[in-house]
């Protein structure tokens, strides 16, 4: 099941904003993946990363596999599990 829509601008600051929590995840340092009882609502890539993912999304793929995304990049969605096979990432919580 879907995790809640963002049924306001409250919620969304609070989570963009880093209020429910983050998770850094770094390779070089043996962290490479996120707690299964969490989820996440945006990822930030701090370093060059190979990020796998799913989505808890009702439409659309529902993840991504070994792929490359650039320092600096910014990916948003109702992410359910994340690892990285390279990198360095922030994951923001979401309720």
């Amino acid at each position: 099941m879907p995790t809640a829509n963002l049924f306001s601008s409250n919620i969304y600051q609070r989570m963009s904003f880093g209020d429910y929590g983050f998770r850094i995840l770094d390779y070089n340092h043996g962290t490479a993946s996120v707690p299964s009882n969490e989820k996440f609502g945006a990822i930030s890539v701090l370093e060059n990363t190979t990020i796998t993912l799913t989505s808890n999304a009702s439409g659309g793929d529902s993840g991504l596999t070994n792929i490359d995304v650039s320092e600096g990049h910014t990916l948003v969605g109702d992410f359910t599990t994340i690892s990285i096979s390279k990198g360095k990432v922030i994951c923001y919580i979401r309720k």
